[in-house]
């Protein structure tokens, strides 16, 4: 924001009376512009899941309640720094105290601030794991026990010639998890995949990205399912993407602020 300002010149005599320019403008701090732009983006981020997620009936309500949590826990601590940066400058400012104890003070509350914003984001961190766990449970296919046999049968056989070839094997279950048979709510499961790969040999690195890559994939087609809660699911963890983002601005929005004085 820009503050019209006037300006004297002149040393007041009548030789150099003074003049002024009421007119002129200074340039808005940029640094303080690209901190508050960092809340803006956390808020716009935030507005964006809530767009793009499913939060209706069709998600049961102990998950809506996580997620609400786990978006206040984002936003909260921007207010929290805002008002301890505030409250600093107030003690700094305060020159009739002793210049050691104003920044004694000034310290003490950022440093209590701080606390706060870094239990209320780890508190986030929690919630947004449990629900990316909850959603992803609520997404993909199930298996009924009489079909799990011969869905071993098959995905062993789909999957062998590949077996010396992670990346042409990665692409072979990503095609499968797409899939809305048994084969594909076998590769859904994720603690049998994990099994699975770890039983054919695959490094641990390559194994993590394969699942990753499969997941992907699962929540992608679970968003088509004709089913509203799997679509419903699948679509909300799609948008934990932007809740992550927020996370990201809200963090570095308060990590500017209590730093700066």
């Amino acid at each position: 924001m820009t503050e019209n300002t006037t300006e004297f010149y002149g040393t007041g005599t009548e030789a150099d009376p003074l003049t002024f320019n009421a007119m002129r403008t200074t340039a808005p701090d940029q640094v303080a512009v690209a901190v508050a732009s960092l809340a803006d983006d956390a808020r716009s981020y935030e507005a964006a899941f809530r767009s793009a997620a499913d939060l209706s009936a069709s998600l049961p309500n102990d998950v809506r309640k996580l997620l609400s949590e786990a978006c206040t826990a984002i936003i909260a601590p921007m207010g929290i720094a805002a008002q301890a940066h505030a409250k600093a400058a107030e003690f700094r400012a305060n020159v009739l105290a002793n210049p050691e104890g104003r920044e004694l003070m000034a310290s003490e509350v950022v440093k209590i601030a701080a606390d706060k914003v870094s239990e209320s984001f780890a508190d986030a961190d929690l919630r947004l794991k449990l629900a990316e766990v909850d959603l992803y449970e609520m997404a993909r296919p199930r298996i009924s026990p009489d079909a799990a046999m011969p869905a071993r049968a098959d995905l062993s056989m789909m999957t062998q010639r590949h077996i010396g070839n992670p990346g042409s094997l990665a692409n072979t279950l990503k095609q499968l998890a797409q899939r809305n048979d048994a084969v594909g709510a076998l590769v859904a499961d994720g603690s049998y995949l994990r099994d699975f790969l770890d039983a054919q040999g695959i490094e641990p690195e390559v194994r993590d990205a394969i699942l990753t890559g499969v997941r992907g994939e699962v929540v992608k087609a679970a968003a088509l399912s004709t089913d509203p809660k799997r679509a419903a699911a699948a679509k909300t963890s799609v948008a934990l993407t932007e809740l992550r983002k927020a996370r990201v601005a809200a963090t570095a929005y308060t990590r500017h602020v209590l730093s700066g004085k």
